[in-house]
């Protein structure tokens, strides 16, 4: 089966694993979506994200060129707490709503902002920089009525009282969660969407596991994050949105479904949040 990927990083992965992979990936999804539409029904998606401004130019030229973006793809763009980005927040945020003017200029428009937020175990900036550059994203978010796709590591706290502080209506998604299940309840009960990587099945990850577990099935995403976070037994090796097939069967298991089951569950709330 092929599976709806939340966040998979499309452009890292044909840097790692060269454009013949990513096109033989592309078309097993193209595949797997003529046949969903064959049987009337949604396919599986991947939504490729953003991590800094000028990256979503050169991502619709891989991703679609000439012909458009095939349809199973959806693009976000963000701004990853980088040095780089960090150093003039406000340059940065301009520099995202210029490219997505563009892109929107060409007749395409994000699914999502993101992905951005906080980062406190590399913290390549101070809080204050990245508080800044984060709640721009969650204004633009809000502004342009699409989802924000939050990375949030070592800064659970500080997440959420910036997500609650900020008040937007548009769906809030912590992707790669990697908290517990008290920080799962919180970000639930502001009403966030949470979305779950390879490192479930990495030993240690209990916490993980119990917060997968508690999650409404109509708040539950899936992904890779690609090229990381390839699920055992290939950790530590390059991912692509193939591998997400192995958390999707943990998941399945943890919450006592069938994987067909989860995967219509996962498909339809990433098809409702992202178009």
């Amino acid at each position: 089966m092929i599976f709806t990927d939340s966040h998979a990083h499309l452009s890292l992965v044909a840097e790692e694993l060269g454009r013949e992979t990513l096109s033989a990936l592309l078309g097993d999804y193209a595949r797997a979506w003529s046949e969903a539409e064959l049987r009337d029904g949604s396919g599986p998606i991947i939504l490729d994200p953003g991590v800094e401004p000028g990256d979503l130019g050169p991502r619709l030229e891989l991703l679609g060129g000439p012909r458009g973006l095939p349809p199973f793809i959806r693009l976000a763009a963000g701004i990853w707490p980088s040095p780089e980005s960090l150093a003039s927040p406000k340059d940065s945020l301009r520099s995202l709503e210029a490219a997505i003017a563009e892109a929107a200029s060409r007749g395409i428009r994000v699914a999502a902002i993101g992905e951005g937020g906080l980062d406190y175990h590399h913290m390549d900036g101070p809080a204050e920089a990245q508080a800044a550059l984060f709640e721009g994203q969650l204004s633009l978010a809000a502004r342009m009525r699409v989802p924000m796709i939050v990375h949030s590591r070592d800064a659970a706290a500080d997440t959420l009282a910036l997500i609650e502080g900020a008040r937007i209506l548009s769906p809030v998604i912590i992707h790669c969660f990697s908290y517990g299940g008290d920080e799962a309840r919180a970000f639930l009960d502001l009403g966030c969407w949470l979305s779950f990587a390879g490192n479930l099945s990495y030993k240690g990850s209990e916490a993980l596991r119990t917060a997968c577990a508690l999650v409404p099935q109509e708040r539950l995403l899936l992904e890779t994050d690609s090229p990381y976070m390839n699920p055992v037994p290939r950790r530590g090796k390059s991912a692509t949105p193939l591998d997400v097939e192995r958390t999707y069967s943990l998941v399945a298991e943890l919450r006592g479904i069938g994987v067909p089951e989860l995967a219509e569950t996962v498909s339809r709330n990433a098809h409702m949040l992202f178009g």
